[in-house]
């Protein structure tokens, strides 16, 4: 009875590790938000929004030519309470990042 408990609880402990560790994926390269900031501080300007990044909450998530990040946004300069708005970016043809649009 204690062998078949042991068994038992080695196959969990492999299936735990499994789940922690991952199925094999390894996580993509890091990608530098500062383009992507910049970016959205240029949507936000253009569209007259009172607005700034507070904090990077996911991302910028990149995949070929598009990418999201998802971001806390404050008052530009009274700061305060925050919204999290997700933001969806296209690469120009000059390798450059432009935020096209965000869903809050």
């Amino acid at each position: 009875m204690k062998g078949a408990v042991a068994n038992g609880l080695g196959g969990l402990l492999v299936v735990l590790t499994v789940l922690l560790v991952g199925c094999g994926e390894s996580p993509g390269p890091a990608v530098e938000s500062a383009p992507f900031e910049e970016a959205v501080a240029t949507y936000l300007d253009e569209h007259n929004m009172a607005l700034a990044i507070k904090d990077v909450k996911e991302g910028p998530i990149v995949e070929g030519e598009t990418a999201t990040m998802t971001t806390s946004l404050t008052h530009a300069e009274l700061g305060g309470a925050a919204v999290t708005w997700e933001f969806e970016f296209e690469q120009g043809g000059d390798g450059a990042w432009q935020a096209v649009s965000h869903q809050d």
